[in-house]
């Protein structure tokens, strides 16, 4: 008679696994460095910086534009560790399975 409805509890049920998701990798803070290492970034899992390390050495060179790059790169690098996790976190949800549009809901 509600043959859907078990199909309706599995949805329920990753629903709120998905949702659980969501709220740990709020959470998560990544960190993100520059190649050489002179910039370091601390970044959270809704990508916004809470940090932002620059050694002295590159404060002291006064290279306004490599200080701006290697910024940029730090926060680029970070970015992509949460996108990393984020995926990772979806593939253990869902079995391997690819669900179009369910990965880009943490990008």
């Amino acid at each position: 008679m509600l043959k859907g409805l078990g199909d309706l509890g599995n949805v329920m049920k990753l629903q709120r696994e998905f949702k659980n998701i969501q709220k740990r990798l709020k959470k998560t803070v990544t960190e993100g460095e520059n190649p050489d290492g002179t910039v370091k970034v601390r970044m959270n899992g809704e990508y916004r910086l809470i940090g932002i390390d620059i050694d002295q050495a590159l404060i002291d060179s006064g290279d306004r534009k490599k200080i701006e790059k290697s910024i940029i790169t730090a926060a680029e690098i970070a970015g992509d560790k949460i996108k990393e996790e984020a995926a990772l976190e979806m593939k253990k949800l869902t079995g391997g399975m690819n669900i179009p549009g369910l990965g880009d809901m943490f990008s």
